[in-house]
């Protein structure tokens, strides 16, 4: 007599948006998993927090709109009259590490964040544009080491760019060296973004109310060499699939201690990152009477290793016990 079962066994759980985001601090080669969820560490006052610049604090930690885990970190940017250009403070590393770790000649490091703005963001009419994040050295935000990405003329397009806007991550329009001449692309990778042709279908463009996932590779090669790479990549809120926007190969990246060579230039690098909606030059009186912007961040991440996008492929195994089985029969 054979006895047959079916086994009624119950499937993985789909990862909740907190496992999800520990699941990626945990992977390899992490160095460095701020959640955004506290006052205690991830948002201090005077220790990882600035004010602007007529010394209030305009970035807290909002517990009401978050990616994931208790909060996130807000940025408010007030209607006239402001501060001006330090609008809003920023968000920063320090240290030799601040990043987890210094990258500097032949190193790649990796960057992820969620970022959401409100539509103010996009509609106010500031006289300067806002950046989001900056990768640099020690405190030096605007330098050869550094990497930019602003909401370049507040034009609702994001853009990189080096050396304190002076190196666009522009390139041919077959993507294959960087250019600042024309005709040349804004973007790159899956937005064929040209310039002079800016339009929907081939340039990426900022989104209001939604969790956008914003991805990060930086090889640095040999100082003053073509042979670092910038890329970056977005990937929507819902969507587990990146999509390229920056693809720069054979780029020189420089140090900020010329020559670098020697010491102490050729030992420099990436050591930190600037959160922040600094916008240069702007005016006190400039933006909409009454409106208040806000932007916001949660779920950053270093690496040295890739990191997977929200939502790609992390399950978490279901830890009750499986269902007796069903459907014996004897033969």
């Amino acid at each position: 007599m054979a006895v047959l079962a079916t086994l009624c066994l119950s499937p993985a759980l789909a990862a909740t948006p907190e496992q999800d985001f520990a699941a990626r601090c945990a992977a390899a080669g992490v160095v460095k998993c701020v959640g955004f969820d506290n006052t205690t560490t991830d948002i201090v006052r005077g220790q990882n927090l600035s004010a602007d610049g007529q010394g209030q604090y305009r970035a807290r930690l909002d517990q009401s709109m978050k990616a994931s885990g208790a909060g996130s970190l807000v940025f408010e940017l007030p209607p006239p009259p402001h501060a001006g250009a330090n609008i809003a403070g920023n968000w920063y590393t320090t240290g030799p590490t601040g990043m987890g770790a210094m990258f500097s000649e032949n190193s790649t490091f990796y960057v992820q964040f969620r970022m959401r703005l409100s539509p103010e963001m996009l509609n106010n009419s500031w006289d300067s544009f806002w950046k989001t994040i900056l990768f640099h050295y020690n405190t030096q935000t605007c330098g050869s080491i550094e990497l930019a990405t602003v909401n370049q003329y507040l034009s609702g397009r994001p853009f990189m760019y080096t050396d304190c806007g002076a190196r666009h991550m522009t390139t041919t329009l077959d993507g294959s060296r960087p250019t600042m001449d024309t005709p040349l692309l804004l973007q790159q990778g899956d937005f064929k973004c040209q310039y002079g042709q800016v339009n929907a279908q081939t340039c990426l463009f900022f989104v209001p109310n939604e969790w956008v996932t914003f991805y990060y590779k930086v090889h640095v090669g040999t100082w003053d060499q073509p042979n670092s790479m910038i890329e970056a990549w977005i990937s929507r809120e819902g969507s587990s699939q990146y999509q390229q926007w920056i693809r720069v190969p054979n780029f020189s990246l420089s140090c900020n201690t010329d020559p670098c060579s020697q010491q102490p230039g050729k030992s420099q690098g990436y050591n930190n990152l600037t959160i922040t909606p600094y916008m240069t030059s702007l005016s006190p009186s400039s933006g909409k009477a009454g409106m208040v912007s806000r932007i916001w961040f949660d779920e950053l991440i270093v690496s040295t290793q890739p990191i997977a996008a929200p939502g790609a492929g992390v399950a978490v195994a279901d830890t009750l016990p499986p269902a007796a089985p069903t459907g014996i029969r004897a033969q």
